[in-house]
């Protein structure tokens, strides 16, 4: 099981975050300062960090430093600064992502879902089987504002085979049942969010990763999470729909 290392001053957010990850299927570990920080360290090495700012002694966003002297573990700045701020904070750090505070469930898959090393290694280590792209391509648009997806099925219908999921639970289900050549994926949905979807993707079907096209509007906070580079494409709404037939045609040919 991954563990995650959640380290803040504060005994509430500690308790809230443990319980949180917990919830999700991680083991946690906490400490509240520079010492505890290295006695856990000495003992443990955690998969992912969460790491609050607003440290004693040493800031957090300078205390990745140090971990990184003895360890390559992914490190997340978590905070109540302003995002700006936050980001301003990040850049001058040794971190790898930032969360703003509160820390809630999307935020935290989204965290592991880009960063923890088990997730990486799995799809490195998965073989993809052959897939041959077809004359006509077959697509599970994942949606769920109906407006907008009518209008992207309108938009593609003419040159594709597409399937219509309206949440991230119904778009697991038939990515266990169904063969695609493109996702489109929308970030922002009910029940389980786009970045479930990218998770279950990453660990049950990786070879489907570089056939999926983000479409979001969400700002810097949730795409940074998002691997530019092992998906197909990253469109911010709101996006031209006349190119989405060239863009379907594009990443299903080079998922192939």
């Amino acid at each position: 099981m991954s563990t995650i290392l959640i380290v803040d001053d504060n005994p509430m957010f500690l308790s809230e975050a443990s319980k949180l990850c917990e919830r999700e299927g991680f083991d946690t570990m906490t400490a509240r300062s520079w010492t505890e920080l290295n006695n856990v360290l000495a003992s443990n090495v955690p998969d992912l960090v969460l790491m609050d700012i607003e440290m004693p002694s040493i800031p957090g966003h300078r205390l990745g430093t140090f971990i990184r002297a003895r360890y390559r573990i992914p490190i997340v700045l978590v905070s109540g600064h302003s995002e700006e701020r936050l980001k301003r904070l990040f850049s001058s750090s040794d971190a790898d992502g930032w969360i703003c505070k509160p820390l809630t469930r999307d935020k935290l898959i989204a965290a592991v879902t880009r960063f923890m090393p088990i997730l990486q290694k799995k799809t490195e280590e998965t073989t993809a089987p052959e897939r041959v792209t077809p004359e006509r391509p077959t697509v599970l648009l994942i949606e769920d504002e109906a407006l907008i997806a009518a209008r992207i099925e309108a938009a593609i219908a003419p040159m594709s085979t597409v399937t219509l999921a309206e949440d991230g639970e119904s778009a697991i289900e038939k990515l266990w049942t169904g063969s695609y050549d493109c996702i489109l994926l929308d970030l922002m949905l009910p029940r389980l969010s786009g970045f479930d979807v990218v998770r279950h993707l990453m660990m049950r079907r990786p070879e489907l990763l570089k056939a999926t096209v983000i479409m979001t509007a969400a700002g810097d906070a949730s795409l940074q999470f998002i691997d530019a580079n092992a998906v197909g494409k990253v469109l911010r709404k709101p996006f031209d729909l006349g190119t989405l037939p060239q863009v379907v045609t594009e990443v299903a040919a080079s998922a192939r």
